[in-house]
């Protein structure tokens, strides 16, 4: 499975992507976690997860992402996802619904999906 998609916009963000995938599926357990125990700052390693809030579509919630990501000026970053996340389905919907605001390039290896966020437009 592999999917791309092409933003229209050309800011460049002032922040940088990350080397390091995010794994989605830890980082929705941990937000669920730190919120029913810890006040504030429920987002880990990464500033901009400061504003974002998971959803249960994980389309819905990876869009999220990216618009927390462009408002706090991140170019880029790419998350892990495990296979039953990240469906040929979630794959083709992921490019509609950000690529408009950023390139989406989504591939597999073996257990996993990736799906690289680019270009970020701000």
């Amino acid at each position: 499975m592999t999917g791309t998609g092409t933003g229209t916009g050309t800011g460049t963000g002032t922040g940088t992507g990350t080397t390091e995938p995010i794994d989605y599926e830890e980082l929705v357990e941990s937000y669920n976690n730190r919120l029913l125990n810890q006040l504030r700052s429920h987002a880990v390693d990464h500033a901009f997860l400061e504003m974002w809030v998971p959803d249960e579509d994980p389309v819905t919630s990876i869009l999220n992402m990216v618009e927390a990501a462009e408002a706090y000026g991140a170019e880029g970053f790419t998350l892990r996802l495990g296979r039953e996340t990240l469906s040929d389905e979630v794959a083709a919907a992921l490019v509609e619904a950000i690529g408009s605001i950023a390139k989406v390039e989504s591939e597999t290896k073996g257990d996993h999906g990736f799906v690289h966020i680019s270009a970020i437009s701000g």
